[in-house]
């Protein structure tokens, strides 16, 4: 089995497709033209196939050649991302992170948490934060706005994203603890649809999933009030106004304190699980990539 092209041949092979001179790709890289086109040719024999075609005016890459220069490409682009992770970890961790998360994922989960233990672990790395729906961050990292996002929706990723997956959490109508469907121990979505609805962030992925599993019974959610936060939720369903659903993470922390009840939803699509969703990992920064490494480390609440 042939051995694979060395550094210098795969630089010297790169440089005569860019400067369309095998001459000139010796000169850039510091090797006499002799050195240059021996080593293309023993790469050319050692493998059977012409990689460039030589004439008057030059050299071009043929098929084979553009195949190996692809592959060239990733090579040092991994060799790039590698020296930078080395150069981070040596550093102690430099550089900033851009990451979106969705409120699910601020307000249910130990997400600040993790942030301040990262920011200590590595205090030359600056995290900048946005909260946003979960449709809004795929499109931030697909765009190249956002490093890393933390997702609540379960729809199919695009094929440019690597999705990690991180923690769970599940789904509970919350309503005032004095309603008479409070003392259940689980409840069927149906039921619920038969009462007065609070809506949560209209277009985030709860709101588009109880809008679909609605839409599966062949209902639709009786919204008597749409608000943006899931505090305001709970401050109407405190009085009396209606039932919200919210994950239990960002629900059971304020149930006693306002007189609430939560109970869990007991379909299975009612168990979510929060998924960290980056490029694939040869493209992501150095301190994403430490920050992606942290994050996932890190447990779930009991």
């Amino acid at each position: 089995m042939p051995s694979p092209p060395d550094w210098v041949t795969l630089r010297i092979l790169l440089a005569a497709d860019a400067l369309g001179s095998l001459s000139r790709a010796a000169e850039h890289c510091g090797i006499a033209i002799s050195a240059a086109a021996k080593r293309i040719q023993d790469l050319e024999q050692q493998h059977g196939v012409q990689l460039l075609d030589r004439g008057a005016k030059g050299v071009r890459a043929t098929a084979a050649g553009e195949r190996l220069i692809r592959h060239a490409r990733a090579l040092f682009e991994l060799g790039s991302r590698m020296e930078d992770d080395l150069r981070a970890f040596a550093a102690g961790g430099t550089g900033s992170v851009r990451l979106g998360a969705t409120t699910s994922a601020l307000s249910g989960h130990r997400l600040a948490e993790a942030l301040a233990g990262f920011a200590q672990a590595q205090p030359g790395i600056a995290v900048t934060l946005q909260e946003e729906t979960s449709l809004a961050i795929l499109h931030e990292v697909l765009e190249g706005r956002v490093d890393l996002g933390i997702v609540t929706s379960a729809a199919a990723l695009p094929t440019e994203l690597e999705a990690h997956g991180w923690h769970g959490d599940a789904l509970l109508a919350v309503m005032p603890a004095g309603h008479r469907l409070a003392d259940r121990a689980s409840l069927r979505y149906a039921a619920l649809l038969d009462e007065p609805l609070i809506g949560v962030q209209a277009g985030g992925a709860l709101a588009i999933l109880l809008e679909e599993e609605a839409r599966r019974l062949g209902r639709a959610p009786q919204y008597r009030f749409r608000v943006a936060t899931t505090d305001s939720a709970r401050r109407l369903a405190a009085a009396g106004l209606g039932a919200t659903v919210m994950p239990d993470g960002v629900a059971r922390p304020y149930l006693a304190a306002l007189g609430l009840a939560g109970v869990p939803l007991a379909e299975d699509w009612a168990r979510r699980r929060l998924r960290i969703v980056a490029r694939p990992a040869p493209g992501l920064p150095a301190a994403a990539r430490l920050l992606l490494n942290h994050l996932l480390a890190q447990p779930e609440a009991g």
